[in-house]
């Protein structure tokens, strides 16, 4: 019988986020690990990691603008909002404020509501874009990818007793995704480590 203790440890200290098969094997080759996809997605299958997904809804037909990537940070900032109950029932929201340019997480801000006094203040304390991005409604809540790996990491998984647990968790899941996760546009590295590879070759 194999011994497959390790590999298993690998994967589920790198699965610790909700993340797919092909982010964990990559996640294990950047910490060095050599197994080839087979014997790490056989692993993988008997411990029973595969994820449900559900079915996308239909929607309607929508004439699309492409989306240049700037080339600098702070050129342009998409600014989202999502939302989630405490164990109470009282509802708070997440700002999400990325960077358009390496895929960084700008800010997560937590707070039962939001003024827009307080989301300029957010956007000023973290360095003031040349562009800002929202949705067209009212609220701009949109599906962007960070707002769904977010959720499926932090907001599916736990119940939150406090506003409070919600901010460390949510700072905690923040450093990972800039400092540790790989992303797929940035070359497959997190995005910070992209940012400073960049910024030494200009």
């Amino acid at each position: 019988k194999r011994d497959d203790t390790e590999v298993e440890e690998a994967i589920r200290t790198a699965a610790q986020y909700g993340d797919g098969f092909w982010k964990i094997f990559k996640r294990l080759r950047r910490e060095g690990k050599n197994w080839n996809h087979k014997k790490v997605y056989r692993v993988y299958k008997n411990m029973h990691y595969e994820k449900r997904v559900r079915l996308k809804k239909r929607l309607p037909a929508r004439v699309k603008t492409p989306l240049e990537q700037p080339s600098e940070p702070n050129t342009t900032w998409p600014l989202d909002f999502v939302g989630d109950v405490l164990e109470c029932g009282r509802k708070f929201r997440v700002l999400n404020i990325m960077d358009d340019s390496d895929k960084v997480a700008v800010s997560q801000e937590v707070s039962m509501s939001f003024s827009a006094r307080r989301v300029i203040k957010v956007i000023w304390l973290n360095g003031k874009p040349k562009n800002i991005r929202c949705d067209s409604g009212p609220k701009f809540i949109s599906k962007e990818r960070f707002n769904g790996s977010y959720r499926r990491a932090v907001l599916d998984v736990y119940i939150f007793r406090s506003i409070e647990e919600v901010k460390r968790v949510t700072q905690e899941w923040n450093c990972y995704y800039n400092n540790e996760r790989p992303h797929e546009s940035p070359d497959n590295i997190p995005p910070m480590e992209y940012r400073t590879k960049r910024c030494d070759t200009q």
